[in-house]
Parts: structure tokens; sequence; C-alpha cells
């Protein structure tokens, strides 16, 4: 429902400019800490801009367009892998939150005590203000579009540290060539990671079933669970799981 809400206000942000938090909350007949909700998220995904108890649509359109365009695909999958992925969440828990839209969606479903680490400007915006939630962010440069941090200093984060799951984004996912991504960056990050994690759940939209990117940073030995997903094909779940994988299908 917050989802479909949250296409209306965009969509009435876009014929009307801007709107006050008072004005969404009488439309939508729910209270104005929901829609402050809302556009926090929106917001953190750059579709809208927030200003003294007002939204704003963008004029311009921002440098996180290709984060939104990524969200935008399969957004309804992508939020039923975030919930079900963020149920495998205890209380107490340390986890690691890759960058990427599906692990987004954890972050926004996410409402269990525990402790976040996470290279994802997007996902902090969105935990930030949560008071369950400890956040620890790893520095870092900043990526283009995807508002990912990479390099030196964000793979350095990572030493020492022992946490109880990793909730991992990859590009490509195949079964031959394991998982893979597009920047060597990413990739490096991806693999200092693994090497903390106690155990390491891949989410993933099973439109990603299939690709090769142009680095693989880890093989299907690695994970010990996959949220994807009912669109996976049955022949590829049965391998995954005689792989000794456990597929959950949200």
């Amino acid at each position: 429902m917050s989802s479909e809400r949250q296409d209306e206000i965009r969509l009435l942000l876009q014929e009307h400019g801007n709107l006050t938090v008072i004005e969404l909350s009488q439309r939508f007949k729910v209270s104005e800490m929901t829609i402050r909700r809302d556009l926090k998220e929106l917001a953190a995904l750059g579709l809208i801009q927030r200003e003294h108890g007002r939204a704003i649509f963008p004029p311009i359109p921002p440098q996180k367009t290709l984060l939104m365009m990524r969200m935008g695909e399969a957004e309804r999958e992508k939020a039923r892998i975030g919930h079900l992925a963020a149920s495998l969440i205890a209380e107490g828990d340390s986890i690691i939150l890759d960058a990427g839209t599906t692990t987004l969606a954890i972050a926004q479903a996410l409402n269990t005590k525990c402790t976040v680490i996470t290279n994802s400007l997007p996902i902090a915006n969105v935990l930030g203000d949560l008071d369950e939630i400890t956040l620890l962010m790893t520095g870092g440069e900043v990526r283009n579009g995807t508002h990912a941090l990479v390099g030196p200093i964000t793979r350095t984060v990572f030493k020492g540290l022992n946490v109880n799951k990793l909730f991992l984004a990859a590009t490509g996912v195949n079964l031959e060539r394991g998982l893979s991504t597009s920047s060597m960056q990413e990739s490096e990050v991806k693999q200092a990671m693994l090497k903390v994690a106690e155990e390491v759940i891949l989410v993933a939209h099973s439109a990603k079933v299939g690709q090769v990117c142009f680095h693989t940073f880890a093989f299907w030995d690695s994970i010990d669970i996959l949220v994807t997903d009912t669109g996976l094909p049955i022949p590829i779940k049965e391998e995954l799981t005689n792989m000794g994988i456990n597929v959950l299908l949200a």
C-alpha cells in the first residue's frame, strides 16, 4: 500500500509542483507521520525534494537519475524481496547492507533493532533517523549514479569486523560464472564484505539470473541464502538447492 501511495504522491507532485505534508495527509487520509516517512523514502531515491513541511518535484533531473531508473525496474518485486529479506534479521544482529536498489528495499522494510553497516548513501538516508538502528557508514569515494561508497577507505573499514549477516547485491547472477558487477571498485568492496560475514544472503530480482557482467566477485560456494521473486525458473531453483543454497521466493 505504501509503495502505491508513494507512486501517487510522485504523480501529484509532478502535476502541482509542490504540496505540503498537511495537504498530502488530508488527501490520502493518513497521518502526517506516515506522509513524512513516504517523503523521506522518495527523497532518498532522489525522486522528490523536501523543504520545510512540503515536498517539491525536482525541476531539473538530479544526478541520481540512474538510481531512480534502476529502482523503478520491477519495483513491486523488489519491495517483496526486501520485506522477506528483512524478516531474516533477528533483534541484536549486526548486518551489512551492500549498495543496491534491492538492498535499499530491505532498508525500507527494516524495523528490527540491529546494527547496520553500509556503503550506500541512499540506505543511510533511509535508516539514519530510526532510533532502533545503530548505523555505521564506511566512508570512501562516491560513485556517480549509484551513490555507492567505494575505494581503499571503504575496504579498510571491514577489516577486523565480524558480522552476523551480509545482504549482498549483484548485477549479474549466473550459475556457471557466479556473481558479477560492472564495476571493479564495487567488486573489491563486495569481496571485503564477504570475508567478515558469518552468513551471506544474496538478494536479486529474477531478471538478473543468467546475466554476466564485467567482473565476477564471488561464486556460489560463498552464498548461504538467495532471496528472489517467483519469476525464478524452477530448474535453476532446483539446481541451486542441490548446491546447498536455501532459495526463498518472495
